[in-house]
């Protein structure tokens, strides 16, 4: 069985890892603070493709993969 390639990669995750990078910030840390103003504008298309960037960078539901 293969694998496919990972499709999870957005504008999100490009931007937080290069703000990262120049902030000194985790990309994590850059995505959560986005995705907390994005709520307090209300802007849900910017929310989905925030959390899809957590997910392919591993931030969330983390805790709950760990078992």
């Amino acid at each position: 069985m293969t694998r496919s390639p990972e499709k999870g990669e957005n504008e999100f995750t490009v931007a937080a890892k290069r703000e990262g990078l120049r902030t000194g910030e985790s990309a994590e840390a850059v995505l959560a603070r986005w995705l907390a103003e994005a709520k307090k504008a209300k802007n849900k298309r910017q929310i989905r493709k925030i959390v899809q960037a957590q997910k392919y960078v591993w931030d969330r539901n983390r805790a709950k993969r760990r078992g």
